[in-house]
């Protein structure tokens, strides 16, 4: 019996404690696009779930510019280690409370990018969140932080 134990901690410890992998917290999601948002155009959006930390920290360097510009190819050399969300949303639009698709997937890091057509990096990281807000304003996207997201919620 004590060879069993030590044999299944042993071969849980070789593999990297897949079990206890970092996962999407977020599960609920409000989108909240101002009038008049992006020079009255719609914002393509994409929310990645990033299940490597090198590759968390090349995109967590790059501008949303960059990431819409080489996504295809991201996608096509990153497709085991990333999963891709993507809406596109238009000013004035409201969304509340939208369940997330990517929750529970494993990650070691949840971005999302907003392509503005103004200079920025137009990019969030929403590690540990699970609800967000987020505001797109006309030049730029902002998380609502938790004072602001329980005062305006029933």
């Amino acid at each position: 019996m004590r060879v069993f134990f030590y044999g299944f901690f042993f071969s849980l410890a070789l593999s990297g404690c897949s079990f206890f992998a970092p996962s999407v917290d977020l599960d609920s999601l409000t989108l909240d696009v101002a009038s008049g948002a992006n020079d009255d155009t719609p914002i393509a959006v994409d929310f990645i779930a990033v299940n490597d930390p090198d590759l968390l920290k090349q995109l967590s360097a790059i501008t949303a510019r960059q990431w819409f510009a080489e996504r295809e190819q991201f996608q096509r050399d990153y497709r085991q280690l990333m999963s891709v969300w993507g809406l596109e949303l238009v000013p004035g639009q409201f969304i509340d409370r939208q369940p997330f698709p990517l929750e529970g997937r494993r990650a070691a890091g949840l971005l999302v990018f907003a392509s503005y057509n103004t200079p920025g990096a137009h990019r969030l990281r929403l590690d540990d969140q699970r609800k967000a807000w987020l505001k797109f304003d006309s030049r730029e996207m902002s998380l609502v932080d938790d004072g602001q997201l329980n005062a305006s919620q029933p």
